[in-house]
């Protein structure tokens, strides 16, 4: 192969390079002539690709604002769920405090009745108070009927009073449990 011959071959084949070349750089302004909004239908290469540089410029900017706005709604978002979890702590501190007022209450209307809840926590000083009451208890001295007869009454807050101050209106049902008075 001569010299002249072998400068053509390299030639054609510079040709055909630059040829596919600028064929991938058609195509490429053609999809963004397509891709990218256009008002004017306007086909020069040159103002496809200002309108595709405007329009890349345009979605960064509506990124920056949605990355902020979204930042924005998370910091509330964290905010509220902070406020609705205290809310929730509170409501169960609440309702902890109201079943453990039901549960008394409960036991000294049980108190009240004459007949203990096995598993409530008044249950054992009910027995005592009961046991106490019969005689059956050990006390510092033995106590006679008279002094039996002598007793208290026992409010709902648990709070012991002498006869002299009775309140029927201090317990629910207007009742209230005599006790032998202890000293």
């Amino acid at each position: 192969m001569g010299t002249d011959e072998w400068a053509r071959q390299r030639k054609d084949n510079h040709k055909e390079v630059e040829r596919r070349r600028r064929g991938n750089i058609n195509e490429g302004i053609n999809e963004l002539g397509r891709i990218v909004p256009n008002s004017s239908g306007e086909k020069a290469k040159g103002a496809i690709l200002a309108r595709a540089v405007q329009y890349i410029h345009h979605l960064k900017e509506n990124e920056a604002r949605n990355i902020e706005k979204w930042t924005l709604e998370k910091l509330l978002m964290d905010q509220a769920m902070g406020d609705l979890q205290a809310q929730l702590e509170e409501m169960r501190r609440m309702w902890e405090e109201e079943r453990m007022a039901r549960q008394r209450a409960e036991s000294e209307l049980e108190l009240l009745r004459g007949v203990p809840q096995a598993n409530t926590p008044t249950a054992g000083v009910v027995q005592q108070l009961r046991d106490h009451a019969s005689g059956s208890s050990p006390g510092p001295r033995s106590r006679s009927p008279e002094r039996q007869e002598d007793a208290v009454r026992v409010r709902c807050d648990g709070e012991l009073r002498p006869d002299a101050e009775k309140n029927e209106s201090d317990t629910a049902d207007g009742r209230s449990i005599k006790r032998p008075r202890t000293e």
